[in-house]
C-alpha cells in the first residue's frame, strides 16, 4: 500500500471545470497500433489451442455425445485486496464484499502489517479470534475466505521501512536488534503460513526509502535471503515497487528501480516476481492522464517492456483509478478498460490487482481514539463499488472483460475421441453423456501447462 500524498498543484474545483477526457488522450488509446498490439498480445498470450480426449477406465478411446466446456476459471491472476474480508462489522454487508468479490477475482492479498499483525511483542494477531482491528483483518480470517471460495493468496508485506504501516511502535531503534526481530517474524510467519500462501511480497516500496527510518542495511536483500530460508522453496517472492516505477522507466536501464533489481539478482536472491503499483495519488498527474500526457500506452508498454529484460512474471499489484468529480466514474470506467486490456495482453504480465474494492474502505489518514475513522485515501474514490454497495462503471466494465469477453464457452460434437478448440486458459467444467449417462469433468489448461487432457468416462 502507498502512503497517501497531499496533492497542492490542482484544486479539486479546477478539476471540475476540465474534468473530460481530452481528445489526444481518445486518439492515443483508440491508434490502430496499440489497439492491434493489444488484439495481438490478447490472443497469443492469454489463449491457447487445446484438446479434450475421452477415454474409458481401461484407456480406450470412446466417442462421447455433444460436449460442452465452460471456462470455470482464469489461470490469470485477476484480484483485489482482502482488507475488508468480515471488516464490516455487518453481516450483510461482510455477505456483499464477498459476493462482489468472488464475481470478478481469483487472487485476494492478505494483509500482514507488521504493528497490527504484532502489536504488542510475541503476540500475535493470526487467529480469527484476534481483537477487530480496521483494515486489518486477522490472516486466518482472509485465508478461509480464500480457501472457501477457490481464491489464490498472497502475502503482504513482509519487510518494509514505512514508519507508519509497517514499523511497531515498540521495535527497538537499535540495526542489530531490528535485524533479529525481522528474521523472527519472517520465520513465524514462514512456518504458519509458508505452505498454504504461495505468493508473498517480500519487500515493499525499498527505491522510495524513507531516509528517516532506521533499517538494518542492506535489509531488502537481506529479506530475501532470509525468506528463502524460511520458507518451502516453491514460494514466489515479489519485489513491489511504488507507482513511480512508470514514470523513472524512461531513464531505461539506469534507473533505480532496475539497478536494483539488477544488483540483488546477481546476488542471489530469490525474486519469483516484479510488482508494479498502479496508484492515481495526484490530482496534476490525474490532470495529465486526462489530457493524454501521463499514463499513456506508449509508457505503460516501454515499462513493461524494460523490465521484461529479467524474464520474470510482472504483477500489477495494487490499482487505485480515481474518480473525481461528477463525471469520474465513467472516465474510471474508460480508464480501467484501457489499462486492463493493455496490462491483460503482455506476454509477461501475470497478475492484475485492483486494490480497494469498495469506496469508503481506503487506507486512513488516522484512526481516532473512538475507532472511528479520518478519511485519507478515500479522497480518491477509487472503488469499484460505492460505499452502498451500488455498482460504479468500472465494476462493469470488469465483469465484462473478466467474465464474458476473456472466457471461453464452447459447445461441439467430438471428432473421433476429441474435441479440439481455441480458448482462454484456465480451468474448464466438462459436460457430456454415454450410453444415456451425464458426465461432469474438470479440465484445467494453464499456460504453462500441457495442451492436451484426457478425460475418463467410467
Amino acid at each position: 500500500m502507498k502512503q497517501f500524498i497531499t496533492a497542492t498543484l490542482l484544486t479539486l474545483s479546477t478539476l471540475q471545470v476540465s474534468a473530460q477526457l481530452s481528445e489526444e488522450y481518445k486518439n492515443q488509446w483508440s491508434d490502430p497500433a496499440v489497439q492491434q498490439r493489444i488484439a495481438d498480445g490478447i490472443r497469443e498470450n492469454r489463449m491457447g489451442a487445446f484438446t479434450v480426449q475421452f477415454a474409458d477406465k481401461d484407456g480406450n478411446p470412446i466417442s462421447p455425445g455433444e460436449v460442452s466446456l465452460t471456462q470455470t476459471r482464469h489461470d490469470f491472476y485477476f484480484g483485489a485486496n482482502g482488507f475488508m474480508v468480515k471488516g464490516f462489522k455487518n453481516p450483510k454487508e461482510d455477505a456483499l464484499f464477498e459476493e462482489y468479490f468472488t464475481k470478478l477475482f481469483n487472487f485476494v492479498t492478505i494483509p500482514f502489517y507488521w504493528p497490527e499483525l504484532e502489536p504488542e511483542p510475541g503476540k500475535l494477531r493470526f487467529g480469527k479470534d484476534s481483537p477487530y482491528i480496521y483494515r486489518r483483518p486477522a490472516p486466518d480470517v482472509v485465508l478461509e475466505f480464500a480457501k472457501k471460495n477457490n481464491i489464490t493468496p498472497k502475502g503482504h508485506t513482509l519487510v518494509w521501512d514505512n514508519q507508519r504501516w509497517s514499523i511497531p511502535t515498540w521495535l527497538p531503534k537499535d540495526e542489530k536488534i531490528m535485524e533479529q526481530k525481522i528474521s523472527k517474524r519472517i520465520g513465524e510467519i514462514g512456518q504458519r503460513y509458508g505452505h498454504d500462501i504461495q505468493i508473498w511480497d517480500i519487500v515493499n516500496e525499498v527505491t522510495d526509502r524513507h531516509p528517516d527510518v532506521l533499517m538494518p542495511k542492506d535489509f531488502a536483500f537481506k529479506a530475501f535471503k532470509e525468506s528463502e530460508r524460511q520458507f518451502p522453496n516453491s514460494n514466489v517472492f515479489t519485489l513491489n515497487f511504488t507507482t513511480g516505477i512508470w514514470g523513472r522507466s524512461n531513464r531505461r536501464e539506469y534507473n533505480a528501480d532496475y539497478l536494483l533489481l539488477e544488483n540483488l539478482l546477481l546476488r542471489n536472491a530469490k525474486i519469483n516476481a516484479i510488482g508494479l503499483q498502479f496508484h492515481n495519488f495526484s490530482e496534476p498527474e490525474y490532470e495529465q492522464i486526462m489530457k493524454g500526457k501521463a499514463m499513456t500506452p506508449t509508457t505503460l508498454f516501454n515499462t513493461l517492456d524494460l523490465y521484461s529484460d529479467f524474464n520474470l512474471p510482472l504483477h500489477i499489484t495494487e490499482i487505485t483509478v480515481s474518480a473525481l468529480t461528477d463525471k469520474g466514474p465513467e472516465m474510471q470506467a474508460v480508464m480501467t478498460e484501457n489499462y486492463y486490456k493493455l496490462w491483460f495482453s503482455h506476454p509477461k504480465v501475470e497478475g492484475i490487482i485492483w486494490w480497494n474494492l469498495v469506496d469508503g474502505t481506503a487506507a486512513p489518514a488516522r484512526i481516532r481514539s473512538d475507532g472511528s475513522v479520518v478519511p485519507g485515501e478515500d479522497k480518491w474514490k477509487g472503488g469499484l463499488l460505492n460505499r452502498d454497495f451500488s455498482k460504479k462503471p468500472a465494476f462493469d466494465v470488469l465483469d465484462r472483460l473478466i467474465n464474458k469477453e476473456w472466457r471461453t464457452n464452447v459447445t461441439t460434437s467430438p471428432k473421433n475421441n476429441a474435441v479440439s478448440y481455441k480458448g482462454f486458459y484456465g480451468t474448464y467444467k466438462v459436460v457430456t453423456q454415454r450410453n444415456g449417462k451425464k458426465y461432469e469433468k474438470e479440465v484445467q489448461f494453464p499456460k504453462s501447462g500441457t495442451r492436451t487432457q484426457v478425460v475418463v468416462l467410467d
